[in-house]
């Protein structure tokens, strides 16, 4: 049965298939049923009509990388002198920070995006609240619980921690609930093999960030570096330790944390075995383009990892590190800086290839039959024509006019749903 059809000057159903005067049939569970040219109030139904007019219905927009719980930080200081002195200050934020600023600040983060056209999110949590702040979404969510703890005796505690967390998750058809150890510089060994096991025996989505500075690797490599002094300094690097000597995603290959094709996030500085080691794991990439430029790293491997055939997806990072939450911000970012990427990949990796990321690239990311209705509905001027429309899209042609999840408007421009 045909709940609903979204009708547009132009569907977008993937990359390489743009359909004008077209509409998307929507079932009752709120799946596609078909997408096809519009023919009229004949061919509605019983369903509802939904005429967005001068616009363009494209797959919903898929944040793969975000901390919501940040959203009131804000990035408006200039970038820091170095990594761990923005670490430090993040570090110290969160700090006694009321779990009710941790909620009041996801769901802030919610609203923008949906406000954005983002139909999903992938929010990696540090106080277990997001979870929580995001129930009264209708956005679909991946809410990884983060756990940290560099010195091997935290192991224990902070694995009992994570198992509590995830009992508390509520019910919410539209959540996923993943695991989240944060980095190579904050989690031990011990740690690490613990919840990659917690992942594995529950099937959960496993999320971490590496390969993010080059101090990053100079600390694995080496032991020394801005990192080694970041720990000693708040006594968390054990007397005994010492450095294992290898690149950050060789590291995590060895303790099992790519067994179960982890989400990768940043790998601003990969060598190209690790990029190998990547393809092998089938683990996806996260790449976050405005949070790069803000601490003013080298160039992003993404050409070199899209070509070895890395699924790659974007992600936001937090208000800490970026200006705003839209992932089509970060997709013009891209755009404008990246001309050795193609527009239909960059569409790519803010739709299917997010979607692949987070275990759903068979029910979302395209406008195709049996896949969710999510879909972001962009108002384009009337004189805009439909040569090199993806690329007209990415230099800044159209607005977010309303966000779309499972067939039903979560979100309309000016209007309160």
């Amino acid at each position: 049965m045909i709940r609903k059809i979204h009708r547009a000057r132009y569907v977008l159903a993937e990359a390489d298939l743009l359909l004008r005067d077209a509409a998307v049939h929507v079932s009752a569970p709120g799946r596609i049923s078909r997408v096809e040219p519009w023919h009229g109030n004949r061919a509605a139904g019983d369903g509802e009509v939904i005429d967005w007019g001068s616009a363009i219905l494209m797959p919903g927009l898929v944040n793969a990388h975000t901390h919501l719980e940040l959203t009131a930080r804000g990035a408006d200081v200039p970038p820091p002198a170095s990594f761990t002195e923005w670490l430090a200050s993040i570090v110290d934020y969160r700090r006694g920070l009321p779990a009710e600023e941790f909620r009041r600040a996801a769901a802030r983060g919610a609203q923008m995006s949906l406000e954005s056209g983002t139909t999903m999110v992938a929010d990696v949590s540090c106080s277990g609240a997001s979870s929580e702040a995001l129930r009264g979404f209708a956005l679909r969510k991946t809410v990884f619980e983060e756990i940290a703890g560099f010195p091997p005796a935290r192991a224990e505690e902070a694995t009992a921690e994570l198992r509590r967390r995830l009992t508390q998750v509520g019910d919410d058809p539209l959540l996923t609930v993943g695991v989240s150890p944060h980095a190579p510089y904050s989690v031990s060994p011990q740690l690490y093999r613990s919840v990659a096991a917690i992942a594995r025996q529950n099937s959960l989505p496993l999320a971490t960030h590496v390969a993010e500075t080059k101090a990053e690797r100079e600390f694995l490599a080496e032991g020394t570096g801005e990192f080694a002094a970041f720990l000693a300094g708040r006594k968390l690097l054990p007397e005994d330790w010492s450095p294992p000597r290898t690149s950050p995603i060789s590291y995590l290959d060895s303790l099992g944390v790519l067994e179960g094709s982890a989400l990768l996030i940043h790998c601003n500085y990969l060598d190209p075995a690790s990029i190998a080691a990547i393809l092998a794991s089938r683990s996806s990439v996260v790449y976050c383009p405005r949070s790069h430029a803000f601490f003013g790293h080298d160039r992003h491997p993404v050409r070199q990892m899209l070509d070895a055939g890395v699924n790659v997806a974007l992600g936001t990072d937090s208000l800490a590190s970026n200006q705003s939450l839209s992932v089509l911000d970060e997709m013009r970012h891209l755009f404008g800086r990246r001309k050795d990427l193609r527009c239909e990949e960059i569409l790519r990796m803010a739709t299917l290839n997010g979607a692949a990321a987070l275990n759903l690239g068979r029910v979302l990311g395209r406008l195709r039959r049996g896949y969710w209705a999510d879909m972001t509905v962009l108002r384009l001027p009337e004189e805009l024509g439909d040569r090199n429309l993806i690329c007209q899209l990415l230099e800044g042609a159209g607005e977010c006019l309303a966000t779309i999840v499972a067939g039903d408007v979560i979100w309309r421009r000016g209007v309160l749903q």
